[in-house]
């Protein structure tokens, strides 16, 4: 009898203790459906996860937005993410794009921002966005990032980064 006891005693603290210590918040984000206004959405740091690396966004900065014509809208901690995801996609000119822009920290659309190569980046492709044109700075258009990103010409390249921080590229 005392040996069912303590037996139901320990079940029910060790099912007390998973129920105290369960995750109640929501779980990963990393697709929001019926996007049909095609905006930009505001994340939540930590809860929405990069949908090309499976890593959370801890800060706005050099994020990214595509949005599918039926309203999926997929979220990047890094501009060289984005730009990988792009390229695996069918449909890439019925992409809505997005970034988020260091000089004006807001989300301006991708195929109008300006670009640097040497960027702080999160995960460390270097490709980071301006709203405007930042001389010696952010002189690069989209489509010349997007091929840098596709021939892997970022700051993960030893010689790219040698000469991009020389100066020299």
């Amino acid at each position: 009898m005392i040996k069912t006891v303590l037996a139901l005693l320990c079940v029910g603290g060790i099912l007390g203790l998973l129920i105290a210590f369960s995750d109640t918040q929501p779980s990963k984000i990393y697709v929001v459906h019926n996007n049909t206004a095609k905006e930009p959405l505001e994340i939540i740091l930590e809860r929405y996860y990069c949908s090309q690396d499976n890593v959370p966004i801890l800060e706005l900065f050099n994020t990214a937005q595509a949005i599918k014509p039926n309203g999926d809208t997929y979220f990047f901690n890094d501009i060289g993410s984005f730009f990988l995801w792009i390229e695996k996609q069918e449909e890439k000119e019925n992409l809505t794009l997005w970034v988020y822009a260091t000089d004006t920290e807001r989300y301006v659309p991708a195929k109008t921002a300006w670009y640097s190569r040497v960027g702080m980046t999160p995960m460390g492709y270097g490709f980071s966005p301006y709203e405007f044109h930042v001389y010696d700075t952010a002189d690069y258009y989209f489509d010349e990032v997007y091929t840098f990103a596709q021939r892997g010409e970022t700051l993960w390249h030893p010689m790219v980064r040698h000469l991009l921080v020389e100066n020299r590229l």
